[in-house]
């Protein structure tokens, strides 16, 4: 193989952008639970779809070129293992989080569309464009929201266990989990570690849906407000959300109820200082769009842990996207 002229690797970009725009129509027509019990013509997919027959033929063609569908018979396609993973119900479906990011009415895709006006003045585009923050306009467009729950859980289905395996928590004797929502990653935690107990601390209508657990109690409040007394605290995909004045406010509320060298884990991206390719560095311009947030340095982590009065102690990489950012409180 030789390696693609910088002009090849610019018109590759185009390509990328191109297909996924394709997989994202694909997911909002549905196409792959179509072929859930085999394959069909064109004419038939096009009539469940609501689509123009000739038009969807030509999208199909050209996913069959990136291994996503495959034409058994002239215009007659079934599911590869690949669209397998854009069917809504399959085991490790990625169906949710395609239609949130690259469909042509996804919130994600909406706010990339926005990046210039972020790029402007540093405020999320995704704000700008509608004139209301995301968690607003999900709770205005409750399919939206649906969506985006049903990625997130997608998502944490791979990272849950690959945090609960990398670290030891049986150390600790209660863990908190800070902004846990409905308790997936403590649960798990808790049935690795028996000796463990925790504490699910989130908004009131987010632990109400957590399912119980002999040894977790769901508590309600307000993160910038309160947080419970614990031996170890987690926070996964919770600092990313905010600026660093809005993250250092979470982190000073843990400090002032943690016990003495109670441990803080926060599990989270950290960005490589170094230029290679980097998915942290490509979630950063996300939260940069979305939400205000940003991903962070270990560098980045220790000024922020050093503010709160902690002291940060390792990183401990896991088996999935997200790494480990352990530190412990000072005095």
């Amino acid at each position: 193989m030789t390696t693609p002229s910088p002009q090849e690797q610019i018109l590759q970009i185009v390509t990328n952008y191109w297909q996924g725009c394709a997989v994202g129509a694909a997911a909002q027509l549905e196409l792959a639970d179509m072929l859930a019990d085999g394959p069909l013509h064109v004419d038939d997919m096009a009539t469940r779809a609501g689509a123009h027959a000739p038009s969807l033929y030509r999208l199909l063609r050209a996913l069959e070129s990136t291994g996503i569908f495959t034409q058994v018979s002239p215009q007659t396609f079934a599911n590869t293992p690949a669209s397998e993973c854009l069917r809504r119900q399959a085991p490790g479906s990625q169906w949710a989080w395609i239609r949130l990011t690259l469909s042509s009415d996804g919130m994600v895709r909406d706010g990339w569309s926005a990046l210039m006006r972020a790029l402007d003045n540093g405020e999320p585009g995704f704000d700008q464009k509608h004139g209301r923050d995301s968690w607003v306009y999900m709770q205005d467009n409750p399919e939206q929201g649906a969506i985006f729950n049903e990625a997130m859980r997608a998502l944490a289905a791979a990272i849950t266990p690959a945090v609960t395996g990398a670290y030891d928590w049986s150390r600790f004797p209660v863990i908190a989990d800070i902004g846990g929502g409905v308790g997936s990653q403590l649960i798990d935690i808790l049935d690795a570690n028996p000796s463990v107990n925790g504490i699910l601390f989130d908004q009131p209508q987010a632990v109400a849906q957590a399912p119980a657990h002999d040894r977790m109690e769901a508590r309600g409040g307000d993160f910038f407000t309160e947080t419970p007394e614990a031996d170890a605290y987690v926070l996964r995909w919770i600092l990313h959300d905010w600026d660093d004045e809005k993250s250092l406010a979470i982190l000073k509320n843990i400090a002032k109820t943690a016990k003495p060298g109670a441990v803080i884990a926060v599990v989270e991206s950290v960005i490589s200082e170094t230029p290679e390719f980097d998915m942290g560095k490509w979630m950063d311009v996300n939260m940069l769009v979305m939400a205000g947030g940003r991903e962070r340095t270990a560098a980045e982590f220790g000024a922020l842990f050093e503010a709160a009065g902690f002291e940060l102690e390792e990183i401990v990489a896991t088996p999935s996207p997200l790494s480990i950012v352990a530190g412990r409180k000072r005095g």
